[in-house]
């Protein structure tokens, strides 16, 4: 991987070191799915809206198909239709050839991995493919319209704590440093700086794409990435986010809605204003304060109780 600069990381790694509380929150549900759904999620994701496109269509397929979960599964499924085209329509409501061979190409790579260790579970076998390998490897692959991005987030999936060179990962960087910043260098730069500043680089990575594609702009998520914008355009998701290039790019970084209620099963999750997140920094913060306040509620109706009287 590209050499970096110890200038370039140390500026990086102070950036992360100050958004590090929100970086921990920022962890994303979606990393546990079964590995056939993240192969979908991967592909189904090159250059498509995360939340509008990718998310309906996944929650959908296993609705339909709470069987399907090991990468043999869906590869079965999917032999059982003509083409993969035709799975691709019919299962995924996508009617684009071109995408199906790239599924159809995946789920074949996937399976020779797990093919190589048939007595291992799939889970683990696939967990070490990703730690081990390494992002020039997707020229090995030779998948057409599938690159170095869709590679790394293949990667980032299956529990490789990598990201991927996307137009967030790669605008966030260069407007930190204030230089362009090349895909390799990206990668390498993002994966030091996060183990530098004690992070996850793969909530580093979702948190950026998070803050930079999925919400508009507020006080408190400028203050989080100290980078300013001139309008909410700047902080939006558009049409066609990736260069050519990166097609396969899926930015996943966000809360995702699938299994949001599983996932804060037992709590209740309260958006707070920037000026009241910056007053309470923490949980316990905020709930001795709400203490307080449900002491002075108490406290009021007591006395007014014993006026009344």
């Amino acid at each position: 991987m590209k050499e970096v600069t110890l200038s370039d990381v140390s500026i990086v790694t102070a950036r992360l070191e100050k958004i590090s509380p929100y970086v921990c929150r920022s962890t994303d549900p979606g990393w546990s799915d079964p590995p056939a759904v993240r192969i979908i999620d991967c592909v189904l994701a090159l250059n498509r809206r995360y939340d509008g496109f990718v998310v309906p269509r996944l929650e959908a397929f296993m609705t339909r198909h709470p069987e399907v979960r090991r990468v043999v599964e869906l590869a079965n499924l999917m032999a059982t239709y003509s083409t993969p085209f035709e799975f691709m329509n019919k299962e995924l409501k996508y009617n684009h050839a071109d995408r199906a061979r790239i599924l159809q190409s995946v789920v074949s790579f996937v399976c020779t991995i797990v093919e190589k260790t048939p007595m291992a579970a799939e889970e683990d076998i696939l967990k070490r493919w990703a730690i081990q390998a390494k992002p020039h490897e997707f020229k090995f692959l030779n998948i057409k319209g599938f690159k170095l991005a869709g590679f790394q987030y293949l990667r980032m999936l299956f529990g490789a704590q990598t990201t991927k060179p996307s137009t967030h990962i790669r605008g966030y960087l260069s407007e930190l440093l204030e230089r362009d910043i090349s895909d390799l260098e990206s990668l390498a730069l993002l994966e030091t700086a996060s183990e530098h500043a004690g992070l996850s680089v793969r909530d580093v990575d979702y948190y950026i794409w998070r803050n930079r594609a999925r919400e508009n702009e507020t006080e408190l998520s400028k203050h989080a990435k100290g980078v300013k914008f001139t309008n909410v355009a700047d902080f939006t998701e558009p049409d066609d986010e990736l260069r050519t290039e990166y097609d396969e790019t899926l930015l996943k970084d966000g809360i995702r809605g699938k299994y949001a209620q599983e996932y804060a099963d037992g709590t209740n999750i309260v958006r707070l204003a920037p000026d009241v997140a910056a007053a309470f920094p923490n949980d316990e913060a905020v709930n001795e304060a709400l203490r307080f306040v449900l002491k002075v509620m108490d406290d009021t109706r007591h006395l007014t109780q014993h006026r009344a009287k």
